[in-house]
């Protein structure tokens, strides 16, 4: 028998299936009456959402109150209501009274019926903040307040997603916002929410003064007492600042009046260092330190500076603390000495320093290019430091790695250690720290191509911030801006930069000013694109890249205006950046945003074959003649064009992109027209950069097409011939380092061939980076099996996970790749998830794996975009023989995808796997 509670789970369990099948076999007679109004009276007193919605009678204010107990089952919906509600397409009702219930899929499934409209797209915002997507909640609201600046629905379901990340100031904003458009119910609450979120966000600021201000005193006024109870709430707050003060202390009697603090943080944190600390410093000889303290103190307050020659008295052994501080405060002082620095920290015994001192270390190993032992060194030090109490310390050491895996763009983790900053920072009231992890955050997103979430965190910082710089966060937001294709809102930040009294005139403002020019110019643009390239030329130590970027900003600037003039300044950045080494990351954006600027402005004025010529320059390769498609795409502006199999030119230009090329679906980029001219060709070769390069879904997976970049030296030797012996390379059961958490690979063993030499296989604990890089330079052929490591929400250029070197070296990266030399001129095939994908700045060349090995003498490589299955190895396999029974790789690679997907339709991974070849 089954108990009532139990019918009610089953009747609820039919009746779902029913209406996801579609309400359409209820529909009830034409004369059915209209829904009552106790529907939706009950729908409003069940309802589990916060989230409003615009549904006249779903959005009717209903009070709510915390849920006690255990959750209760909801009721089934009546199937009538909703059956008359789809008799008159009534969608909008429908996925009202189903997302009342918390019943987001269902109220999807009916909202995206809907046209277009601020309404519908508010109403999947709350759909997406159920489900925990933030990035896609903010684009919709954006979008809806774009076209209804005071839609109190989008306004509510902003400030809850601005709630939800943390950012509460900017809430509490959002929420008066709503409170003051005077709603019955909502307006109210609104306004508690408000009220709320801003007493509680604020108050951690003031305890965070509080201590901050109350240790500081202790500095200069003898009496001013200790601040043990902020000891307590805000120990790292308050040690910070400790150390300063015993620093300062002028006597061995103010020196000993600051031991009852000591004490207390000793306690709450563990330990005794600060108390020995006080003790040795009491010891000390104040007739030469007392002046000392007293030149640390001055230096300490706003606008004082470290004396000439305190540096050289402080070093006497017993004035460490002294010296130490001194040298935290001058600008690059413990890089400048930083072996004299660990020593004296490994004296001091001080675990406060100790991670400072492994921090620093990390930085100068990340200098010096060994970035996987910087990596591990950090890694080593939060594990180490999160075994213990000292919190701040370990925060710190978040940021670090945040900002290490952002330089590395590696976003995945560098998200995740920004995240744990950004909770660890609320959590223990460091006020401070909130702002650096605003800041890491919105680097993040901004890499990662989710600008709304990117200008979330930049908006709660200047909520949190006015006073603390004005131009630099409306600069930042600038850029935010037209990176999103929003012009007129980039503007609008711009000229609010420009007013603040802080700007100085920087690349970044110069490069939005420059771009935003084409949308419209305006009257002191030219004087302030003047400031910029002077201030980035001026001074003694000019780097070549910001001369060259200086040049770019001024040449963009003047193309539409001046074309001729234009041009000739593009085209002495690209040979300035020539000239300078390949490293100068500044150059090698300035060359290919030159190029690219160039490429596009053919485009405008109808120059074709000129589009042509320019991508064939940038990319290194001979100039096609026939089959071929070149496409760039810069900002707003986009150009392709088609070289048919007679050398027929078909050309497109487009300079009203609305939505930035990293969102966009680049299966509709080439128009139909152009590929029609392709039509006839039995293989077409792709001319892209960044951000089109590495795109698989340029053209349909049936046509045989490959990227093209640079130029073979020398024709390709037939397979098997005596003029080319073959030296195939396998690499597979890679022993992945332990930080990583990454899962064992099933071993791939690869099959003798008739005729062929054994492969030379590396595998286990040999197949270390350095192994691997050695064994390749004189190999033909190349098969890496083995995880891939990158962001799977983005383009961003990934690494293969190799097994670590005793140096802890583990990673295969694009710059490392670049740097050898494969004279063999292999066929590379890269069986590691995401392996080819690239960065997807506009501003960088094509940095990929892929590219790394063409640049340092692949003739081919096959890598996948996406996470790929265990099978991957079988599919890569069978395109290498294809291409040994002689079929061009392009075909090769057409004619095996296609077999897999008629065998199995779970093979559409097989479509993101891309081919870069070098030209004959």
């Amino acid at each position: 028998m089954v108990k009532p509670a139990k019918k009610k789970l089953w009747a609820l369990a039919l009746a779902i299936p029913l209406m996801a099948a579609g309400v359409a076999a209820l529909k009830p007679a034409a004369s059915a009456p209209p829904v009552t109004d106790s529907f939706w009276v009950e729908r409003r007193a069940a309802a589990r959402i916060e989230s409003r919605l615009t549904h006249a009678e779903a959005d009717r204010y209903r009070s709510r109150a915390p849920a006690g107990g255990c959750p209760v089952p909801a009721e089934p919906m009546p199937l009538g209501p909703l059956a008359r509600m789809e008799a008159g397409e009534d969608w909008g009702g429908i996925a009202a009274a189903y997302a009342l219930e918390a019943e987001w899929n269902q109220a999807a499934s009916f909202l995206e019926r809907m046209p277009a409209s601020p309404e519908r797209d508010s109403d999947l915002s709350a759909v997406a903040l159920a489900r925990g997507d933030f990035e896609r909640a903010l684009r919709l609201l954006d979008g809806a307040l774009a076209v209804k600046p005071n839609l109190p629905q989008a306004l509510w379901n902003r400030a809850l997603v601005f709630r939800e990340m943390g950012l509460t100031l900017r809430a509490s904003e959002l929420f008066e916002q709503v409170a003051k458009l005077g709603e019955q119910g909502w307006s109210r609450e609104a306004h508690a929410q408000a009220l709320s979120l801003r007493e509680s966000t604020l108050e951690r600021q003031r305890q965070w003064k509080a201590a901050r201000e109350a240790t500081l005193a202790l500095m200069d006024d003898a009496k001013a007492p200790l601040p043990l109870d902020a000891a307590r709430q805000l120990p790292g707050t308050v040690r910070g600042v400790f150390y300063d003060v015993v620093r300062a202390a002028e006597s061995k009697e103010r020196a000993l009046a600051l031991m009852p603090l000591a004490q207390e943080l000793d306690r709450v944190q563990g330990g005794r260092t600060l108390t020995d600390y006080v003790q040795r410093v009491a010891k000390r000889d104040f007739t030469r330190r007392g002046e000392l303290a007293r030149q640390y103190a001055a230096a300490m307050r706003p606008g004082g500076t470290v004396p000439d020659g305190f540096l050289d008295k402080a070093r006497l052994p017993g004035d460490e603390d002294l010296y130490m501080g001194a040298i935290l405060r001058t600008r690059n002082g413990t890089m400048k000495n930083l072996k004299d620095v660990l020593e004296r920290i490994k004296r001091l015994d001080d675990p406060w320093f100790m991670y400072q001192a492994e921090r620093d270390q990390a930085y100068k190993e990340v200098a010096d290019g060994a970035w996987w032992k910087g990596e591990q060194r950090l890694f080593s030090a939060l594990q180490h430091c999160r075994e213990g109490t000292l919190t701040v310390r370990c925060l710190e050491l978040e940021r670090r790695l945040a900002v290490f895996y952002y330089d590395m763009q590696r976003v995945t983790e560098a998200e995740q250690h920004a995240r744990v900053l950004w909770a660890g920072a609320r959590q223990l009231r460091e006020w401070d720290l909130e702002f650096n992890a605003l800041e890491s955050l919105s680097q993040v997103a901004r890499s990662r191509n989710d600008l709304g979430s990117a200008r979330a965190y930049l908006e709660e910082w200047m909520a949190r911030g006015p006073t603390r710089h004005c131009a630099w966060p409306h600069v930042q937001l600038a850029h935010l801006y037209y990176l999103d294709l929003r012009p007129a809102d980039a503007r609008r930040e711009l000229d609010i930069a420009a007013a603040c009294a802080d700007n100085r005139m920087e690349l970044v403002f110069g490069a939005t000013l420059a771009e935003l020019t084409r949308s419209g110019s305006g009257p002191n643009d030219a004087e302030w694109l003047g400031r910029v390239t002077s201030n980035a030329v001026s001074g003694p130590n000019v780097l070549g890249g910001d001369r060259a970027y200086a040049h770019y900003l001024e040449g963009r600037f003047v193309l539409d205006q001046d074309r001729t003039r234009g041009e000739a300044l593009l085209k002495t950045t690209i040979a300035e950046a020539d000239a300078l080494p390949r490293g100068d990351a500044l150059a090698r954006e300035s060359w290919a945003l030159s190029h690219s600027s160039l490429a596009v402005d053919a485009g405008r004025t109808g120059e074709f074959p000129k589009v042509v010529t320019l991508m064939a320059a940038q990319l290194g390769t001979p100039v096609p003649t026939r089959c071929a498609l070149a496409a760039s795409v810069h900002a707003e502006r986009a150009v392709l064009v088609a070289l048919g199999p007679k050398g027929e030119v078909q050309g497109h230009y487009d300079a009203a992109r609305k939505e930035p090329f990293a969102r966009a679906d680049s299966s509709r980029l080439v128009p139909e027209a152009l590929r029609k001219t392709l039509s006839g060709c039995d293989r077409v070769d792709v001319l892209a950069w960044a951000p089109v390069f590495g795109r698989t879904d340029l053209l349909p997976s049936d046509i045989a097409w490959s990227f093209r970049l640079g130029r073979a030296q020398g024709p390709r030797p037939a397979p098997g011939s005596q003029s080319a012996p073959s030296r195939r390379l396998v690499v597979a059961g890679v022993e992945a380092p332990s930080l990583l958490q990454l899962p064992r690979l099933p071993a791939w063993t690869p099959d003798a061939e008739p005729g062929a030499a054994p492969p030379d296989v590396l595998s286990g604990s040999d197949a270390t980076p350095s192994r691997v890089l050695a064994r390749m330079a004189d190999a033909t052929e190349i098969e890496i099996h083995a995880h891939g490591i990158t962001d799977p929400s983005i383009s961003g250029a990934s690494l293969v996970v190799l097994s670590p070197e005793v140096n802890g070296r583990y990673a295969l990266t694009a710059d490392v790749v670049r740097e050898q030399r494969l004279t063999g001129s292999p066929t590379v095939f890269l069986a590691a998830c995401s392996a080819g994908r690239t960065t997807a700045l506009q501003s960088t060349e094509p940095f990929s794996l892929p590219a790394a090995f063409i640049d340092s003498g692949a003739r081919a490589v096959l890598a996948s975009t996406v996470d790929i299955p265990d099978a991957a190895g079988r599919f890569f396999d069978g395109v290498r023989r294809r291409i040994h029974a002689g079929t061009p790789a392009a075909v090769a690679l057409r004619d095996e995808r296609q077999a897999w997907l008629a065998r199995d339709a779970r093979a559409a991974w097989t479509r993101s796997v891309l081919l870069v070849e070098k030209a004959d």
